[in-house]
């Protein structure tokens, strides 16, 4: 063959670069078509702008270590309106810490009758969960940093239709039930699965026996919401940690079909003060996150019936010393030196409770027979994937 003949002729020449054109026009409109995708799903979401949250004034060591994750606070929100977060008690109050190199991820719950300051002014003290229900989601969040020592900004808030929906789209989840939990399930006293079902439109399907085994959504989300006779409060906190380490477990693994269902079912219900841009990068590393460790605070504690308004309490022994091992099991700061503010607000609830260091329980039975029924329940520390 000669040097002339193995030449392209121009004709060929323009069919090739007619071929790379189409070729690049084709990848260019499947790019738009994907960001369209995006930004249509995006647009289901309530965004909410809470402007600048209030903070304790940190030491610059833990200000450097904070920035080193992506913290919020995820609210479950019991407003019997669904879709409507204005109001409602916050029956999930969960710190969401991400540290931004390993994608690792923990989890603390915050007990909702937990005896904190709720108050700018640093003088009125209250179940935590009164933040949120006098003043939503910005009064919650800097009730969070004020008691915490955090920098919390953002949040993301759920009701349980979402939970419901998104835990469906994904096929349920597998959890271990435990005799006590379907006896709570099952409670003619407080039936909280056949309400659920009534308020939410759904079949109702009870739970009827103990073990592993799929739950749907309406099952798991009373599942996280049983609190008689199977652990109360700390039991609870400890479901609905499961929950949700059990839905980002199949989220990880669902199609591509499962994840658009669980897009739209979801993001319809979900407020959060999360901008597009933010919530694309998240959504784009989920496959890399993983649950590290997962707790319940506070750590060390009590509980009390105060009278009125305050009721039934749980209370820090002391606020300082539980802050101290937050910073340190949440962010590995160690020695970590509260700031001055909760350590005003921790003298603050030892004033009004006579509750100190020494008045903490031993309530390890509950961590490590979650089946225990008692009414003086509560839970220590929970790691899990370790």
């Amino acid at each position: 063959m000669s040097d002339k003949q193995s030449v392209p002729s121009r004709k060929q020449k323009r069919r090739k670069r007619r071929k790379i054109l189409l070729i690049v026009e084709i990848i260019v409109l499947l790019l738009l078509l994907g960001l369209l995708f995006v930004w249509l799903k995006l647009g289901m979401i309530n965004f909410k702008n809470l402007g600048d949250i209030k903070q304790n004034k940190l030491s610059r060591k833990t200000t450097e270590v904070l920035s080193g994750y992506t913290n919020f606070a995820l609210f479950g929100v019991d407003n019997r309106s669904n879709g409507n977060y204005n109001g409602g008690q916050s029956d999930v109050i969960v710190i969401v810490s991400i540290n931004n190199d390993t994608k690792k991820i923990r989890l603390a719950s915050v007990y909702r009758d937990s005896f904190l300051n709720v108050s700018e002014d640093g003088t009125l003290l209250r179940k935590c969960n009164y933040a949120y229900a006098h003043g939503g989601e910005s009064a919650a969040l800097s009730m969070l940093n004020r008691n915490l020592d955090l920098n919390l900004q953002d949040f993301v808030a759920v009701d349980f239709a979402a939970v419901t929906d998104a835990i469906d789209a994904v096929g349920g989840v597998e959890m271990d039930v435990t005799e006590a939990e379907v006896k709570s399930l099952n409670d003619p006293d407080h039936p909280v699965l056949r309400e659920m079902a009534t308020q939410l439109g759904k079949e109702y399907t009870p739970v009827t026996k103990a073990g592993k085994q799929n739950l749907n959504g309406l099952q798991a989300t009373a599942y996280c919401r049983i609190r008689h006779d199977a652990g109360e409060d700390w039991g609870r906190a400890r479901r609905q940690r499961a929950v949700i380490e059990a839905l980002l477990g199949k989220v990880k693994g669902a199609s591509l079909g499962q994840m658009s269902s669980l897009v739209d079912a979801i993001l319809p219900k979900v407020s959060t003060s999360y901008d597009a841009t933010k919530l694309i990068s998240m959504a784009m590393a989920a496959k890399e996150y993983a649950i590290d460790q997962s707790f319940g605070f506070p750590f060390r504690k009590t509980t009390e019936e105060l009278p009125k308004p305050y009721g039934s309490v749980v209370i820090p022994c002391t606020l300082s010393s539980n802050v101290t091992m937050l910073h340190e099991k949440m962010f590995d700061e160690k020695n970590y030196s509260p700031s001055n503010t909760v350590a005003s607000l921790s003298q603050l609830i030892v004033n009004q409770t006579g509750c100190d260091e020494s008045s903490a329980g031993d309530y390890s039975q509950i961590e490590n027979n979650k089946g225990v029924e008692t009414s003086s329940s509560t839970e220590s520390t929970t790691q899990t994937g370790n």
